[in-house]
Parts: structure tokens; C-alpha cells; sequence
């Protein structure tokens, strides 16, 4: 029988690999060694969490040099599938979510929430449930906690 293939969402990945995050150790646990699901991640999401990682100011939680940042990141990637969506397919997923109404920076969870459909995820992992409680039918919305409590 093949495993559960589940999508990892950017805060997961920034919690797994930053050590101070507070919810690190449940987050790490996702990518332990011979999970019984396949981890996969978006691949714009490497982008998010090399930004939240590496971002300087005084609400910056963790000001990570470039290549700290990269040699995390790249851990996570050789333990996951990579997932996307082709150029189209990103144009039409913000067509979309411009044309519901919706604004701003949660394009970003969109993206993702389709990005888990169009790989063929059926559970996306996330700490933001509500960013996106109903964004895909069929794609379920569970915290790190709730999959490695099953």
C-alpha cells in the first residue's frame, strides 16, 4: 500500500529547522527517518522560508545568515518531493483568488493549497489551519501535531 502523501507548508519547514521556533520539536518529528507518509513541498515555499529565516529588523525573529538558511532548507528538500505549479497554472490560481476577492499575501497560501492539489496531496501540514480551512475540496488541513498523533 503506498504511504499518505502530505504537503508541508512553509511554517512547518521554518519550524522544523529553527530550533528556538515554538513548535520545533513537533515540526522536526514530521521528517523523521522512514516516516509513513511521503513529505512534499511546494516550491515556492523555499522562498518563503529562506526570507523568514534570513529577514533583518527588530521583528525578525531569527536574522539567519544566507547560507545557514540555504544548508537548512536543502536538508529539508532532500527529505521531500518537490511540488509545484507550472507558469499557467500559478497565473490562473491568482486569477482566481483576485477574482473571489481576496487580497494580499495569503495568494502565498493559496498557491500552496494548490500546489498540494495539483501534486496530488490529499493533506496539507500547517500551524495557520484557518489560512486555509475550505481553500481545496477534498484537501485536508492538519497541524503537525494531529499527523503524527494518528
Amino acid at each position: 500500500m503506498a504511504k499518505p502523501f502530505l504537503l508541508v507548508d512553509t511554517n512547518v519547514i521554518v519550524a522544523a529547522v529553527a530550533e528556538d521556533h515554538e513548535h520545533h520539536a513537533p515540526s522536526l518529528d514530521l521528517f523523521a527517518e522512514d516516516p509513513p507518509y511521503t513529505l512534499a513541498v511546494a516550491a515556492h515555499c523555499y522562498a518563503e522560508a529562506f526570507t523568514t529565516l534570513t529577514r533583518r529588523g527588530d521583528h525578525a525573529p531569527f536574522h539567519w545568515p544566507p547560507g545557514e538558511a540555504w544548508a537548512a532548507l536543502e536538508s529539508v528538500a532532500a527529505a521531500t518531493r518537490l511540488a509545484g505549479l507550472s507558469p499557467a497554472q500559478t497565473l490562473e490560481a491568482v486569477r482566481d483568488f483576485a477574482a473571489a476577492g481576496h487580497i494580499g499575501a495569503r495568494v502565498y497560501d493559496h498557491l500552496i493549497a494548490h500546489a498540494a492539489q495539483k501534486a496530488g496531496a490529499k493533506v496539507l501540514v500547517t500551524w495557520n489551519v484557518g489560512h486555509f480551512r475550505n481553500a481545496i475540496e477534498g484537501l485536508e488541513i492538519r497541524t503537525p501535531t494531529m499527523v503524527l498523533a494518528e
